[in-house]
């Protein structure tokens, strides 16, 4: 099943030690933003059941959305997917800030109180998703996720969590957003350099603009260009982290489940191919299964499931790759 991918070049520390496997994950729900919003809740007791079968051992990540609304949970917002961390899973948290000049004191107590109770059961904590994309049209979005990355670091350091990973996700899609990153740069400096464990980014070659050809190598180009002409703009160096956040391939037809896991096999493949290279830590699939499996909308088509939670090809192909990849 492995492809064979040859690994870039570029000088990192990570490439000088036997690297580590790759931490493996996955978005369990089945909404995406953007798509319908009328599918069927999720089914818990099923996704329990899933995720038991894709992990090979503990550690496997469990990705959830969750965000500041103006109101403090005293931090029921995690709380709500602690049911899906049997076995040794653990978290990987997004909290988001609302943008639109929302004031900041309320937004860090949040981020504070979700880190106090998250994470001592997370792997992670994504202050934000899309913040690049946020950004282009919201100058408030780049100022908040600083603070609550900073506001989150702080916490993990005071409660002793030397473990927990502190980021934010931003989309990829093999081309620099020199603009985003130079308001980081300008926002950031030299405690957000001390902050950050990593950066995730989102990865969906031939999804939402057609790409087709080689899309291990496409999204291993477009990791790239995030390690090699973003992160240095902000002054993040090699030994910043990146996490694959999110990759996925719909299968809204007439595109097929054999294509499905093919793009997967692929996509992870060469991502795992040069995770020494590029210092890349995890990979998360998005997402467990369909929002809804008649929509014509091609963002709710992205499981490995569909909307009952019957597998299409690519659950299995998964599963077998988590096993591979564990011991590579």
């Amino acid at each position: 099943m492995a492809l064979a991918v040859t690994a870039l070049t570029a000088n990192t520390p990570a490439a000088d030690a036997a690297p580590r496997p790759l931490a493996l994950g996955i978005y369990p729900g089945g909404y995406a933003g953007g798509g319908s919003k009328d599918g069927a809740p999720d089914d818990g007791a099923k996704v329990v059941k899933a995720l038991d079968r894709l992990q090979d051992g503990s550690g496997f990540l469990v990705r959830e959305y969750t965000g500041y609304n103006g109101t403090q949970t005293g931090g029921a917002d995690a709380k709500q997917f602690f049911g899906y961390l049997g076995h040794g899973r653990k978290l990987d948290l997004v909290l988001s800030y609302p943008g639109q000049n929302t004031p900041l004191d309320g937004w860090l107590q949040y981020v504070r109180e979700e880190v106090r109770v998250a994470g001592p059961r997370s792997a992670s904590i994504s202050l934000g998703v899309d913040v690049n994309l946020l950004a282009a049209s919201d100058p408030s979005m780049v100022p908040g996720v600083v603070a609550g990355i900073e506001a989150a670091k702080d916490e993990a350091r005071e409660l002793g969590l030397r473990k927990l990973r502190i980021g934010f996700d931003e989309g990829a899609f093999g081309q620099a957003d020199t603009t985003f990153w130079q308001s980081l740069a300008t926002t950031g400096g030299t405690k957000l350099r001390d902050s950050i464990d990593y950066v995730g980014v989102e990865l969906y070659p031939d999804v939402f603009r057609p790409s087709p050809g080689d899309l291990g190598q496409q999204a291993v180009s477009a990791i790239n260009v995030v390690r090699t002409q973003e992160m240095p703009i902000a002054g993040l160096g090699d030994k910043v982290a990146i996490h694959v956040a999110e990759n996925g391939w719909d299968t809204l037809a007439p595109r097929t489940e054999a294509q499905q896991s093919a793009a997967l096999t692929s996509e992870l493949t060469a991502i795992n191919a040069n995770r020494a290279k590029l210092n890349i830590t995890s990979y998360e699939y998005f997402d467990l299964r369909d929002d809804k499996s008649n929509s014509t909308n091609m963002l709710d088509h992205l499981g490995l499931l569909n909307d009952d939670y019957t597998p299409k090809t690519a659950f299995q192909t998964y599963r077998q790759l988590v096993r591979q990849l564990k011991h590579s």
